[in-house]
This record gives C-alpha cells, structure tokens and sequence, in this order.
C-alpha cells in the first residue's frame, strides 16, 4: 500500500531510506549505500514534462522520490498512450538499464515530481562484489519476469469487467490509503476518461462495466478521486471462471 511521507523530508534523507528499505538497494553494504548517496543528482519535473523518452539509453539509476509518473507512447497526434502508472519510491529503468538497452517506453510526470539519479557506473562494480546484492537483482528480475507471464495470461483469459476489476485492485496495492471504516482512498487521481483510455475503450462502456462495481458499493468515483469501500468484494471479482 501507498506510504505517505512527510513532504518537508529532503530528497536526500528520503533517498537514504529508500535505499535501507527497497529490495533493488537493501542487500548492499552500508558502506555501499554511503557511496550511492555521495554520487547521486536530483532533478524536478514539472507538470506534464517528459522525464524518459523511447528510444533512450539510459547509464544511470532513475529513482522516483517523489509524485506520480506516468508510462505510454506518444501518437502520432500527440497524445500520450498511457499503459501504466509508477508509484513513488521505485527504480523504473531497471530492466533496460541492466541490458544497457533503450527504453520502449515514454515517462511523463503527474504534476510536480523528483527523480534521484545514481551513478550506474558504481551500482554495477558494486553489484559484481556482493553476491548477496546480485543474488537479490536476480531474484527480483526473476519475478517480474513471472509476474509479467501471469498478467498477460490473466488479461488474456479475463472478460472486460474482471479486468477492470483487476486494474482497480492493483492501484489499491500502489495507491491504496487507509482512511475510516476500512475504506481506501486511492490517492492517484485519475479520472474515468483516462481509466477508460487504458483499455481502449469509450467512457460510455467503462460506465457501463463500472456499473457492478458502483451499484453493489464496492467503489465510489467521484471524478478523479477513486474510494474502495469493500476490498473483499472487489477481490471477488478478480476470480476467473
């Protein structure tokens, strides 16, 4: 679930924490760690601007401190094809990175953003002298190669409601923020024309998919601001036939 930081907190002092706590960093030595924080830049996006672009080789670490990003392709009229949203507090050039490949994707920023940038040249010299640190790399490519055959497997197989279903639960799992009464807040706000662009399809039929959902209390969708008020419910509607 989404971790709310306190936002007087410097990039800095909450990149350290990132790199004590998130499974990319935290099998490296301390020794190690103290490195990464002394070659490491930070940059400020504002609303809207591309922060990765396709096609782009990227030699260093993107980490995402702070705000919302969101993944797609540029049309060729100009708007952004969105296939995904990065929570906070993640690495999001990893897997290109590490086959020193361009990226197959572009990155905007939702609002204002902060993205740390480490030295790549450091993270890989100490990635080959820790085996605990490769080790853990390994493991965690192993299972977003997993996770990637399971989400494709599940779309595939999953009518449009379990999809939607299933794309609600994940921004829970990314966003979700508990507030009264075991409701959840989603605090990504996205709006039903842009959940609707996601699958490809009209806002009239999202509307006419999302009525189960609205109709039984499972969400409430008050423009941008998405609620989860039964996460069980919800969850009930990701099991396939």
């Amino acid at each position: 679930m989404f971790e709310k930081y306190d936002d007087y907190i410097t990039p800095k002092i909450r990149l350290k924490d990132i790199l004590a706590r998130d499974e990319v960093f935290n099998k490296f030595s301390q020794q190690t760690q103290e490195k990464m924080l002394e070659n490491v830049s930070f940059k400020r996006f504002f609303p809207e601007q591309l922060v990765l672009g396709h096609q782009h080789v990227v030699n260093d670490i993107y980490i995402l401190i702070n705000g919302s990003l969101q993944v797609g392709w540029l049309k060729n009229d100009g708007k952004l094809k969105v296939n995904n949203y990065i929570v906070n507090y993640t690495v999001f050039n990893l897997v290109a990175f590490l086959q020193n490949k361009p990226t197959s994707y572009d990155v905007f920023s939702i609002g204002e953003v902060h993205i740390a940038i480490l030295s790549g040249e450091i993270f890989l010299e100490k990635l080959r002298q820790e085996p605990e640190a490769m080790w853990q790399i390994l493991k965690i490519m192993s299972h977003r190669m997993y996770n990637l055959f399971e989400q494709s497997k599940y779309i595939h197989t999953a009518n449009l409601t379990q999809r939607i279903a299933y794309y609600l639960h994940k921004l829970f799992i990314q966003y979700g923020v508990l507030e009264d009464n075991n409701i959840y807040s989603i605090s990504l706000r996205i709006t039903q024309q842009d959940f609707s662009e996601l699958f490809g399809i009209t806002r009239q039929t999202l509307h006419k998919n999302l009525k189960p959902f609205l109709d039984n209390k499972i969400i409430e969708w008050n423009y941008s601001q998405i609620y989860i008020l039964d996460l069980s419910k919800l969850e009930e509607f990701l099991k396939l036939e």
